[in-house]
């Protein structure tokens, strides 16, 4: 995420989804999950093919 501590995409769900560690510099809509959002398996992989087809791979390159 924004600090780096996650490499993939698929960290950054599960994190999400049931991983939610409580800290200073957590969202305080965070708090209300903070149990995770409890996707299963099939949800996480929607969400995470839906976020991929929001990759601009022309942005990517520097072909704009």
């Amino acid at each position: 995420m924004h600090d780096g501590r996650f490499e993939t995409l698929e960290e950054v769900i599960e994190h999400y989804n049931s991983n939610v560690k409580i800290s200073l510099s957590l969202d305080a809509n965070m708090f209300k999950i903070k149990n995770g959002i409890g996707l299963n398996q099939n949800e996480k992989q929607d969400l995470i093919n839906f976020l991929k087809t929001l990759t601009d791979e022309e942005f990517i390159s520097g072909n704009q």
